[in-house]
C-alpha cells in the first residue's frame, strides 16, 4: 500500500513541478512609434442660382523623423469658377529636409515650387540649402527661424521662359497648442533677390472634431515686389477645409 502511495505522490506532483519550471507568458513588447506622421484637408464650396460658382481647395502635410534626421513634404491646391469660366487657380509643393547638429541647430535643404495661373509671377521654382536654430521646443510651443542661399527660376505673366536668380532665403515656423484639441501655425517664407522679393505668410487654426478628424482655417497672403504691368502685387487665399491625420511625431 506504500509503494502505491508514494507512485501517486509521484504522478500527481511531477505536471506541478514541469508547470513551474515553464516561464509565465510575457506581453508582447510596446510598438515602436511610426517615423511617419501628415495629413489630408478638403474645403469645397458649391452655389447655384442667382450665383453659379464653385471654389474648391486641397492640401495636405507628409512627416518623416528619424532623429536626427527630418523631412516635411506640403502640398496644396485652389481652384474657383464663376459661370464656368475659371476665376482662380494656384498649385503649391514645399519639401525640406532637415538635419539636428544638437537639440538647437540644424541644417537644411529645400525645394519650393509655386504655380498661379491669375498672379503677377505665374510660376516659380526655387532651391536653398542653409542653417536653422528651434528657439523654443516645449510641448505647447515651438519656433524655428532659419536662412539660406540658393536659386529661383521665375515666370512672368505674359511670358514663355523662366529668369534665374540668386536668392537669400528665411523662414519661421511658429506653433503654440491651446489645448490637447486647438493649435494655432505661422509660418512665414520669403525669397529675395534683385529684381524681386517674394514674402509668403500663412496663417492657421486647427481645431480637432473628433479622433483624426479635424477643422482648419488657413488665410495665405503671397505678395511679389515686382510684377508685369496690369497686375497686382498681392493675392491673398482664405479657406476653411475638414481633414484626417495619421500616426505620430515621434517624442
Amino acid at each position: 500500500m506504500k509503494h502505491w502511495t508514494l507512485l501517486f505522490a509521484a504522478v500527481t506532483l511531477l505536471p506541478a513541478a514541469a508547470l513551474a519550471d515553464v516561464p509565465p507568458p510575457q506581453a508582447p513588447p510596446p510598438a515602436l512609434p511610426t517615423p511617419w506622421s501628415g495629413d489630408a484637408a478638403l474645403g469645397y464650396i458649391r452655389t447655384t442660382g442667382n450665383v453659379d460658382s464653385t471654389s474648391l481647395s486641397v492640401k495636405g502635410n507628409l512627416d518623416w523623423i528619424s532623429a536626427p534626421w527630418s523631412n516635411h513634404a506640403h502640398t496644396m491646391g485652389n481652384y474657383s469658377s464663376s459661370l464656368g469660366a475659371s476665376t482662380a487657380e494656384s498649385y503649391e509643393f514645399d519639401d525640406k529636409l532637415s538635419r539636428d547638429l544638437d537639440p538647437s541647430q540644424y541644417l537644411f535643404a529645400s525645394f519650393n515650387y509655386t504655380d498661379d495661373r491669375f498672379a503677377g509671377v505665374v510660376s516659380r521654382f526655387s532651391e536653398a540649402v542653409g542653417y536653422g536654430r528651434h528657439f523654443i521646443k516645449t510641448p505647447t510651443q515651438t519656433l524655428d527661424i532659419d536662412a539660406g542661399l540658393g536659386l529661383s527660376q521665375e515666370r512672368e505673366s505674359g511670358y514663355q521662359g523662366y529668369d534665374g536668380e540668386f536668392i537669400g532665403v528665411f523662414n519661421l515656423a511658429y506653433l503654440y497648442k491651446f489645448s490637447p484639441t486647438a493649435q494655432f501655425k505661422q509660418t512665414l517664407h520669403i525669397e529675395s533677390a534683385v529684381q524681386n522679393t517674394y514674402i509668403n505668410p500663412v496663417s492657421e487654426l486647427k481645431f480637432t472634431i473628433v479622433g483624426n478628424f479635424f477643422a482648419t482655417l488657413d488665410y495665405d497672403w503671397r505678395h511679389n515686389t515686382s510684377v508685369p504691368d496690369g497686375t497686382v502685387h498681392t493675392d491673398t487665399i482664405t479657406s476653411i477645409n475638414f481633414g484626417y491625420s495619421f500616426g505620430k511625431k515621434p517624442g
